[in-house]
């Protein structure tokens, strides 16, 4: 029976928990949902059994994809904290009832607060970290009602199995240690020492087949990695209150507004601007990909600490914030093909070898791209999810309405490999051959930048007088600054020829 103190105390705590992550990490369950992926088949239950707890990790990835609302985020994660501390506290309640009696059993029984404190605490968006902690207690309690020693050694048996599926190899034998100890003090204090020896060899045999089962295990399933089967504890801190926590709140902020075309709030209200100001590297690519964006870069170029033209995207970088950021970068010139490039490494890097935002993602770039056959091979994928029907309906609609209107036009295609040359020469192409495209002027205006930031007065000017874009008008502010600072450079530098020839 749970005390009533203790369960406002616990209702307390979690609300507490609820109301601070929904309002102060928005973005993170937002982007846990796209960083995930689960579907109803038997080849993804194959491959969660390749990554133990297999249970746990399956379970975690269907409640993940219902993240997309961080309230329901919140909600969920809330919920299995609050579940965590009940059944820790009737794990005490069963464990003090006959020892401890008194207000000191009323006193251990407050300690079940500490679970619940600690992942919410330390580990408060690892949900499968949460979730083992959740089983290991409901195990626990599943054994201490266990009536009769051999229903109990049976039980403690039986777990070993079960523990794999639910729990990693640390937890599974704290868990059999605690079986131990209960036996040991219920059934064998009254019988000397063949008593204790019988416990302490149940014990032993228990903590033998506990760490030996995953070997077992991966000897009939080769494909699971040593790595997979043991570790310390299947989590790893990062504070809720921490600098760590924050600074990924504050990318994925960026990376959402990015994302939802929402240049003004991300500059200001996201602080982007601010931060890079600062000196934040992260936050400057940010803040130029809105003012470039905004139409606002050759005027605004040197507001920001910028001095080496690679802090305008990340060259040649395999991580998630480089392939989140330069996908969006290539977005916003209109390159689809190479954002769905970098949409496709990007899920690649996933636990699960792909997620639900690049699925989305590939195919609505699929769409502009008129590959229809391509897009619809990731619906069909995204069909099989809980929560994709409406966006599987609305986007076949557009399809096939895309498909009518543009039956015989044939998909456009870079001609050169995006990222094979210096950023300045890879704009001027992509000018060339995307001469239609209404983000001409940013291509052009990110070649200008880059050969101001390299001090390049030449192929400035070359650039500047092959294009049409400032004939006959005022230079932004950026270009007039660099002019000035330049002007014996520009005015004595000899005709050169187009800077594509040059390289």
């Amino acid at each position: 029976m749970v005390n009533v103190r203790f369960s406002l105390v616990l209702l307390a705590l979690v609300l507490l928990f609820f109301g601070y992550t929904a309002t102060q990490f928005p973005c993170t369950y937002i982007m846990m949902e796209g960083d995930d992926f689960w579907v109803l088949t038997w080849d993804f239950w194959q491959l969660k059994l390749s990554t133990l707890p297999a249970f746990t990790m399956w379970l975690t990835d269907f409640l993940t994809q219902f993240y997309g609302s961080p309230y329901v985020g919140a909600g969920i994660t809330a919920s299995v904290l609050g579940l965590t501390g009940l059944l820790a506290y009737q794990v005490l309640y069963v464990l003090t009832n006959k020892g401890a009696a008194g207000r000191k059993a009323s006193l251990l029984r407050w300690l079940a607060l500490l679970p619940p404190i600690l992942l919410g605490y330390f580990s408060p968006f690892i949900l499968s970290f949460q979730l083992q902690w959740l089983f290991f207690f409901a195990l626990a309690l599943v054994f201490l009602y266990t009536p009769a020693l051999w229903g109990k050694v049976i039980c403690a048996v039986l777990c070993v199995p079960l523990g794999f599926l639910l729990m990693r190899t640390p937890q599974l034998c704290l868990l059999q240690l605690l079986f131990a100890a209960v036996m040991y003090r219920e059934h064998y204090c009254t019988e000397g020492a063949g008593g204790r020896w019988k416990a302490v060899g149940t014990g032993v045999l228990l903590l033998l087949a506990s760490c030996s089962l995953p070997l077992i295990y991966s000897q009939q399933f080769a494909f699971i990695p040593f790595s997979q089967r043991y570790t310390v504890w299947g989590g790893h801190a990062g504070l809720l209150t921490g600098r760590k926590s924050h600074e990924s709140e504050f990318i994925r902020r960026m990376i959402c507004l990015a994302d939802e075309q929402r240049w003004e709030d991300l500059l200001y209200r996201a602080r982007a601007k601010q931060e890079a100001r600062r000196g934040n590297a992260t936050a400057l690519r940010f803040a130029l990909l809105a003012e470039s964006a905004l139409g606002t870069l050759p005027e605004k170029l040197f507001d920001y600490p910028i001095n080496d033209e690679n802090l305008f995207l990340y060259r040649h970088e395999q991580n998630y914030v480089a392939l989140q950021f330069n996908r969006l970068f290539y977005l916003n010139l209109g390159i689809y093909d190479e954002a769905f490039h970098h949409a496709q490494e990007f899920s690649l890097l996933q636990s699960n070898g792909t997620c639900f935002s690049s699925l989305r993602q590939m195919v609505e770039y699929s769409l502009r791209e008129g590959e229809w056959e391509v897009a619809e091979e990731f619906l069909d994928i995204l069909s099989k999810s809980s929560c994709h029907s409406r966006f599987v309906s609305e986007k076949r609609g557009e399809m096939a309405a895309l498909r009518q209107k543009h039956r015989d036009e044939v998909p456009l295609r870079a001609d050169n490999l995006v990222g094979g040359w210096p950023l300045p020469v890879e704009m001027l192409r992509l000018e060339r051959y995307y001469g239609n495209s209404p983000h001409r002027k940013q291509m052009i205006d990110y070649a200008i930048c880059c050969y101001m930031l390299r001090g390049d007065a030449r192929s400035f000017l070359t650039v500047i007088n092959s294009v049409d874009l400032y004939k006959g008008k005022e230079l932004p502010r950026a270009y007039r600054e660099f002019l000035e600072r330049y002007s014996s450079a520009a005015s004595t530098a000899s005709p050169v020829s187009n800077p594509l020839e040059t390289r």
